[in-house]
C-alpha cells in the first residue's frame, strides 16, 4: 500500500487501533454515471490522503481503464479490476512478491479469474443452446461500445482489453433466466453492472478483497475494511467487509435488503460517496 501521506490529518492515521483500508467501486459510486467525472468527491479523496488511507478500487473495468483513472487519481494503492478477476499491486506498494503473482513492468498481477476466452466461448454454447441472444464486448467496436456507454473513444477501446471476464447485455428484452441457469451449469456466473451484464467464473470483488486485505494485514497488522457500492456486482464486495456503505442508486433496495443496516447515501454518484467518507473519518454514520 502507498506509505501514509503527510497532512493535516496524518496524526490519525498513526492512532492506536485498526488501520483503515477503504474499498470503493468506480461507475455510479466514485464517478458519476453519465460524466464519469469524480470532482464531488475531491473533498473525501484529499482527506483521505491525509490521514494516509489507502483507497482500493474495486471495478469491473480492465487494467488499461483503471491505469488511466489511477493517474487522474493520483491513486498508488494496489486495485482489483475485471469484478475480481484479478487484483494488481504496484511493486512499490508491496514488501514481497503476492502469492502467485506476476510480474507486469512496475505490478504485480494476481490473476483469480477465468480466462476471457474460456467466458466468450462459455457465453456462446449458453446462448445457442437457450435460444437467448447475447453481444459480448467481443462482438463490439469500440465506437458501439462508446454509443451504448457514452465512453470517449480511448475509453472505450481500453474497455475492450479485457483478460478474466465478458461483460455483455441481451438483445430485445429477452428473459435471461435460462441463460443464466446454462452459465451456472458451466462453472459461470453472471452479475449486473451499471449498464452490462458480466460473466465471470473463479472470483468476484469480494474475494479478490479478501486478498488485498490479507497483505494489507502483513504488512500493518489489524484492519478494519469499508466498501462502497451501488450495483448487484458490488454485492459480494459489500459483504466481505466490515463496514459496507451503499452508494444510492436504483439498486438500493435489492442491495439495502441483502445487508440489514448498512447505511444508504442520500444521493448518488461522487457527492453522496463524498458525504459518506467525509462522515466515516468523522466518526458520524456514512448515510
Amino acid at each position: 500500500m502507498s506509505p501514509p501521506a503527510p497532512g493535516p490529518g496524518a496524526e490519525a492515521s498513526r492512532r492506536p487501533g485498526p488501520s483503515l483500508l477503504v474499498f470503493t467501486d468506480l461507475d455510479g459510486t466514485l464517478l458519476d454515471r453519465e460524466t464519469y467525472s469524480f470532482d464531488a468527491a475531491r473533498p473525501a479523496l484529499a482527506a483521505l490522503a491525509a490521514h494516509g488511507v489507502p483507497l482500493v478500487l474495486c471495478t469491473s473495468k480492465t487494467r488499461a481503464e483503471v491505469a488511466a483513472i489511477r493517474a487522474r487519481l493520483g491513486n498508488r494503492d494496489p486495485y482489483i479490476v475485471e469484478n475480481g478477476g484479478a487484483v494488481v499491486v504496484p511493486v512499490t506498494a508491496a514488501d514481497a512478491p503476492p502469492a502467485g503473482a506476476v510480474r507486469d513492468g512496475d505490478e504485480w498481477v494476481v490473476t483469480l479469474g477465468a480466462p476471457r476466452a474460456e467466458l466468450v466461448a462459455a457465453l456462446r454454447a449458453a446462448s445457442a443452446e437457450t435460444g437467448v441472444a447475447v453481444r459480448g464486448l467481443s462482438d463490439m467496436t469500440a465506437e458501439e461500445l462508446g454509443a451504448l456507454t457514452g465512453l470517449p473513444s480511448g475509453d472505450a477501446a481500453r474497455a475492450l482489453v479485457r483478460e478474466c471476464s465478458e461483460p455483455f447485455r441481451v438483445l430485445a428484452g429477452a428473459d435471461d433466466a435460462p441463460l443464466r441457469a446454462a452459465l451456472a451449469a458451466r462453472g459461470c456466473a453472471v452479475r449486473a453492472g451499471g449498464r452490462l451484464l458480466h460473466v465471470s467464473r473463479g472470483s468476484d470483488k469480494g474475494a479478490a478483497a479478501a486478498r488485498v486485505t490479507e497483505l494489507q494485514r502483513a504488512r500493518v497488522g489489524a484492519v478494519r475494511t469499508v466498501a462502497l457500492g451501488d450495483a448487484p456486482n458490488d454485492l459480494p464486495l459489500l459483504k466481505a467487509v466490515d463496514v459496507p456503505i451503499i452508494v444510492r442508486s436504483p439498486h438500493a433496495g435489492e442491495l439495502a435488503a441483502a445487508l440489514p443496516g448498512a447505511p444508504v447515501t442520500d444521493v448518488e454518484g461522487p457527492r453522496g460517496w463524498n458525504a459518506a467518507v467525509l462522515r466515516l473519518l468523522a466518526g458520524a454514520p456514512s448515510g
